[in-house]
């Protein structure tokens, strides 16, 4: 007889934790899909669309990601773009790439791959 309530008690303790294991998997499952839609929606709502940015912003925005610019204005002078450029000893050259300062020895300057230098 003891036996049996014993097997009896294992066996409905065990269905419980089973039970309550599968209830605690599926509230996570459900939270994370929670979190999504709510990251998801922000994210509409907080970039605009591209139909709504005019075309010479587009044209633009391109142009200054991918071409030089004419001139880079310091508090140590004006650095022009230098398409071809002259070589100048390494402690005259500031690779803002890298985060190098521009002092008022620098002659040459690298930015995003681009060479500036100063007239």
């Amino acid at each position: 007889m003891k036996m049996k309530y014993v097997k009896v008690v294992i066996t409905a303790s065990c269905s419980l934790v089973l039970i309550l294991a599968f209830f605690m998997i599926r509230e996570l499952i459900d939270h994370k899909q929670v979190d999504k839609q709510i990251e998801e929606s922000t994210i509409k709502e907080t970039t605009p669309p591209k139909k709504e940015i005019p075309d010479w912003a587009k044209e633009y925005d391109r142009r200054v990601r991918t071409e030089p610019a004419e001139m880079m204005v310091t508090e140590y002078g004006d650095f022009y773009y230098a398409p071809f450029p002259k070589p100048f000893p390494r402690d005259e050259i500031a690779n803002r790439d890298i985060e190098e300062e521009i002092t008022t020895d620098t002659n040459q300057v690298i930015l995003k791959g681009y060479y500036y230098e100063k007239r």
